[in-house]
């Protein structure tokens, strides 16, 4: 799957691309950083993987010769757990109805639809859950011409639909075709399409691609996008699409399906595991996949879903209410016996960035000496300490827990004294009779929107904070909608924010300096730096991975320097609560996946499941209870990560 800022659940990484950094916290398109601190809503993020890899580490590119052409193909060998087993049921909850079940056009960007997606339905290539190289899925082998301008697919014939019927190059073209009808009102799936022109069979099971720009991202978007079938989809317009399949799927070629009889609308959905699946039989394929049905029920309040997690109603629950994880699940008996347990799974899956964004366009925040002293001011670690049961870690990247962090960032620490001495080199040295500073008569006042009241604990602190070094600030809480709509038309000083995260990040959404002066765009802050905009070019023009990586982290220290933001934390680790009936690999998770990565990594261990049944009828502990923190891809965790793993 490509094109949107959703990921997939296989046991390859596959991703979305259409915001970079703008998969936003919240609802209706609406970034919300005040409900991810509220603890409200569960974050999403941007991937989803599969496996234990021991015994598959890497998937170099190996390159042939097929029928006189060159092609690039790999051999990842076996992505799961030699020990899974296949079957049993795993239940779990969402937290609502999506308005359609469609993967593709309006309406369908949904928690519930990128898992369906995931799971049934596939792509041309994936990427290796470890290394991130290309490796197979619908085609064995591919191409990118030197000039990057080019690429080309050789489908594999054992690949079939869920009716038997085979995947072919009509199936790509269609898709292709589905995507960039206007009808289908997905713009941004169609702005990634549009950058190449419609693919070209160019031989039995061949298909060829042009590039309309350079750009590393489109061989992701095409190679990654779930792909349809023809034999149902082609010939509809986007609209017709968007009628036909609201509430039902077309068939897929991916290893689950959803029966008509198991989508019980409002109520719940069912994934039930294909003994079919064309892909069983490939290298790749043992140790995934494992559960044989997964059924998801809408529970509409979290602390329901909680509790019915901790009853044995649902088997298995992301946590995010640190209350909840320090206090509530460690008071149950069923957490005590090793019944019910409580697990923090650390994984390299890349994080949002949120906090306190600065409008730098006008005075006196246009001083990066102002913003810096601001910075100062917000005391992090005794609000995680007092506020938050120390559950989380200060930021201190723009690309936090990726590979494009910059871990030569230094933390900005609560300093008062430093604050004092930025300020005052602004400019800021007098003081008024209320005691707060002015320059050339006007007091240094500034405004912060905020959209929940559940943050005001942490606004008021760093408000009394800034009373010390005489900044006055006057808290503004507004409706979400009015909150969005200052922010995007720049009437601002200081407004509360969340951006979600992506693997192959676009960084000139937020930083390209064009934005900054484009009303609405993602450029909040209006941050602009000529020393950026040289290596966001570079970067989106760089198709190796580890070069990309290595500009990423010049351009976090760059970003980082600027201070555009006062950063807030982030939850360093997947805090997840299960019934103890699970097998899954030693890391818990693969190295770049969130909690989702559950549904294609674990299996149910038939042996604890019966021995969890019993011990529930006889109150017997279960032993030995498994680590609270599993830190398997964690090799050199920052000291805040540390810190946060309590």
């Amino acid at each position: 799957m490509a094109c949107r800022t959703r990921s997939a659940i296989i046991p390859l990484v596959t991703l979305g691309l259409a915001g970079g950094l703008a998969l936003s916290l919240g609802c209706g398109g609406q970034p919300s950083r005040d409900n991810k601190r509220a603890e409200a809503e569960a974050v999403v993020s941007a991937s989803q993987t599969a496996g234990d890899f021991e015994t598959s580490k890497s998937a170099p590119p190996i390159e042939v010769q097929l029928d006189g052409q060159s092609w690039t193909t790999s051999q990842p060998g076996p992505l799961g757990d030699p020990r899974a087993v296949r079957g049993g049921t795993l239940k779990t909850s969402i937290p609502n109805w999506p308005a359609t079940l469609r993967i593709y056009g309006k309406a369908s960007n949904t928690f519930l639809n990128s898992i369906v997606e995931g799971m049934c339905y596939e792509s041309l290539c994936a990427f290796h859950p470890v290394t991130l190289e290309t490796i197979p899925q619908l085609a064995t082998h591919w191409h990118i011409s030197d000039d990057k301008m080019t690429f080309r697919f050789k489908l594999n014939p054992r690949a079939r639909w869920s009716d038997g019927q085979p995947v072919t190059t009509e199936d790509v073209l269609a898709t292709y075709d589905l995507l960039m009808d206007d009808t289908l009102i997905a713009p941004m799936t169609k702005q990634s399409m549009a950058k190449m022109e419609r693919p070209k069979v160019i031989g039995e099971g061949e298909l060829e691609v042009r590039c309309v720009e350079k750009d590393w991202r489109n061989f992701i978007a095409i190679a990654g996008t779930s792909i349809l079938p023809a034999h149902q989809i082609a010939g509809l317009t986007g609209g017709e699409f968007l009628k036909t399949y609201n509430f039902t799927y077309p068939v897929g070629s991916g290893p689950y399906l959803v029966r008509p009889k198991d989508v019980k609308k409002g109520e719940s959905i069912t994934l039930t595991r294909r003994n079919d699946w064309w892909a069983d039989g490939e290298e790749s394929s043992p140790g995934v996949y494992n559960i044989g049905r997964i059924r998801f029920v809408v529970v509409r309040d979290h602390r329901l879903a909680f509790e019915k997690a901790c009853k044995g109603e649902l088997d298995f629950y992301p946590v995010y209410t640190a209350k909840w994880w320090v206090e509530d699940i460690t008071s149950l008996e069923a957490n005590q016996k090793g019944h019910l347990i409580r697990q923090k799974i650390y994984t390299r899956n890349p994080e949002g960035f949120q906090g306190m964004a600065f409008n730098m366009r006008n005075p006196p925040l246009d001083d990066v000496r102002v913003r810096k002293a601001l910075a100062h001011l917000y005391d992090r670690r005794t609000m995680i300490r007092e506020f938050a049961y120390d559950e989380y870690a200060p930021l201190k990247s723009y690309f936090p827990n990726s590979d494009g962090e910059n871990r030569d960032n230094e933390m900005v620490e609560y300093d008062l004294a430093t604050a004092q001495q930025l300020l005052a080199a602004a400019g800021w040295q007098d003081r008024d009779g209320d005691g707060y500073l002015v320059k050339e008569g006007q007091r240094l006042t500034l405004t912060l929107l905020y959209r929940a009241q559940a943050f005001e604990k942490y606004l008021t602190t760093f408000q009394q904070a800034c009373k010390k070094a005489g900044v006055e600030i006057s808290l503004k809480l507004v409706t979400p909608e009015t909150h969005w709509k200052t922010m995007m038309d720049r009437k601002f000083q200081i407004a509360g924010m969340a951006w979600g995260a992506i693997i192959f990040p676009n960084p000139r959404a937020n930083w390209g300096s064009r934005m900054a002066d484009e009303v609405g765009s993602n450029n909040i802050t209006g941050f602009k730096s000529e020393k950026a905009d040289q290596i966001i070019r570079q970067y989106d023009e760089e198709f190796d991975l580890q070069q990309r990586n290595q500009l990423l982290q010049q351009l976090d220290a760059e970003i980082f320097a600027q201070h555009p933001y006062a950063q807030d934390w982030y939850i360093p680790s997947q805090r997840i609560l299960y019934w103890n009936k699970f097998g899954m690999p030693e890391g818990g998770l693969t190295k770049y996946a969130d909690w989702r990565g559950v549904f294609s990594t674990w299996w149910v261990d038939p042996a604890k499941e019966q021995k969890l049944k019993a011990a529930r009828q006889t109150g017997d502990p279960l032993t030995p209870i498994p680590p609270l923190e599993v830190k398997h891809w964690m090799d050199s965790p920052p000291p805040d990560v540390a810190e946060a793993g309590r």
